[in-house]
């Protein structure tokens, strides 16, 4: 690998130079397993029930895992929706209404959103989506990061910590929704 390192010139202007970097070894196998790796992929439909809701999709995530077929590598778990969103957390109701009641204090459905100013708004626009605005919830999915995660797997399970479950969070409407798993590894 060339890293980019930055370098002062004497003009005191920066400069990129490409300079050559380590790799640590330890734990990698000799043998070049790299044209052996397997990449799978589904997707899955759920009809979520609207608001704030949350629906643990952690065994069905494992289920693709297993049948994939590989033992070693990464899955990654993501929504396609910008109103949704896959997180890993613990599946426990207090927390669960913790993070529910923040999310409605930080982001309040009452508050004025551009997006949902029809007078304003010219691009992207849904007609169904006209009925009842949704700005705060593509808010909540920004302040949330990323739309998915992504989960090391080893001995073809998912390495999830102990309370660990993974989460697929509506924050908009009731409606039909997808969400893909892909398996990359040996």
């Amino acid at each position: 690998m060339w890293p980019n390192r930055t370098r002062a010139s004497s003009s005191g202007l920066s400069r990129v130079v490409r300079q050559p970097c380590t790799v640590d070894r330890v734990g990698v196998p000799e043998t070049d397993t790299r044209s052996d790796a397997k990449t799978f992929q589904r997707e899955v439909q759920l009809r979520t029930a609207g608001g704030l809701t949350v629906t643990d999709i952690t065994d069905e995530v494992q289920e693709a895992v297993r049948e994939s077929g590989i033992s070693n590598g990464i899955c990654c778990v993501y929504s396609p929706h910008t109103t949704c969103s896959v997180r890993v957390n613990e599946w426990e109701r207090g927390f669960l209404e913790d993070f529910a009641a923040m999310l409605k204090r930080l982001i309040p459905v009452e508050n004025y959103y551009a997006h949902d100013d029809w007078d304003r708004r010219t691009e992207n626009i849904c007609p169904e989506d006209m009925e009842v605005g949704n700005g705060h919830s593509h808010c909540m999915s920004m302040l949330l990061g990323s739309a998915g995660e992504s989960i090391p797997v080893q001995g073809g399970e998912l390495c999830l910590g102990a309370w660990q479950r993974v989460i697929f969070l509506e924050l908009d409407r009731e409606r039909d929704r997808r969400w893909l798993v892909q398996v990359v590894g040996v």
